[in-house]
């Protein structure tokens, strides 16, 4: 019985230690959300990931429990219009970052119960192709840069 326990508690602490060891593999900076005028039914997360694994890894998908769907889209010059093209998926190099950002990577937050304001955070859960999942909270701010997201994403 005593090596059976010693056996579950080995276990169990390697897999608290692998999985402590899988977030800090991952990081998120600079999230924030653009905030929208009430009744918008689309808002745009923009964010830095970091990787600071050997491996590349992969964002299969991001859920929060305030928006119908969440999608990786990318923004893309086509035919002389900008196009927001979905994406199934997004990789993150070994040792390196990818940027969320205006007219470029971004996350579509799609059909929100409600509209939060600037100065509410959202919380998001980041899942990647290594298991891992990231649960973040994201600042609902203003964009500096006007535009706004339904300029953004007027060609949908």
């Amino acid at each position: 019985m005593k090596k059976s326990l010693n056996v579950s508690l080995i276990f169990i602490l390697l897999h608290l230690f692998s999985s402590a060891h899988a977030h800090q593999q991952v990081s998120v900076d600079n999230a924030w959300v653009r905030s929208a005028p009430p009744g918008a039914d689309v808002l745009a997360a923009y964010m830095i990931i970091k990787n600071k694994s050997e491996e590349t890894i992969t964002l299969t998908g991001v859920s929060g429990s305030m928006f119908g769907r969440i999608e990786i889209h990318r923004t893309e010059m086509h035919e002389g219009m900008m196009k927001m093209i979905p994406q199934e998926s997004m990789s993150v190099p070994a040792g390196g970052s990818v940027t969320l950002e205006p007219g470029g990577f971004h996350l579509m937050l799609i059909g929100p119960k409600t509209v939060p304001k600037e100065g509410e955070e959202i919380d998001l859960l980041l899942q990647f192709s290594n298991g891992h999942s990231q649960r973040i909270k994201v600042p609902v701010k203003a964009d500096k840069n006007k535009g706004g997201v339904m300029e953004e994403h007027g060609h949908h």
